[in-house]
């Protein structure tokens, strides 16, 4: 079972990253949210969900909330939410990748800090 569990994270943590990548592509099109009155923020609203990018990036989150939902069935939200946290090395990399964003090492250093933390979590299911 800890097999599946690493296989559908994996799809998981992929799926969650391309979803981050497309909003963030998408948001960059449809500009800045700079306005809080309702006219300008129904305006920003209609580009966001006629943009294919933020539509696709919905999407990809969607898939992995399914996958989240399937895991947090498999094994306790304790085990599987920390796991969830190697995201954010997924997301930097794909960041880092697919939007050439510069990322400093003090922030790699942070990712891989919860890295370490996700490891002692994961040696805890162990017997």
């Amino acid at each position: 079972m800890l097999i599946n569990i690493f296989l559908v994270l994996s799809v998981a943590l992929v799926t969650e990253a391309a979803g981050l990548v497309c909003l963030r592509k998408g948001m960059m099109q449809v500009g800045e949210v700079a306005t809080f009155n309702v006219k300008g923020l129904f305006a920003i609203f209609l580009k966001m969900v006629t943009n294919k990018m933020v539509v696709l990036g919905v999407f990809f989150d969607a898939v992995y909330f399914g996958l989240f939902l399937t895991l947090i069935s498999w094994r306790e939200l304790s085990f599987i939410l920390p796991l969830t946290a190697l995201g954010y090395l997924v997301s930097g990399i794909f960041a880092k990748y697919f939007l050439m964003e510069h990322i400093s090492s003090l922030r790699w250093a942070g990712t891989l800090l919860i890295v370490a933390g996700v490891f002692l979590i994961t040696k805890s299911a162990q017997p």
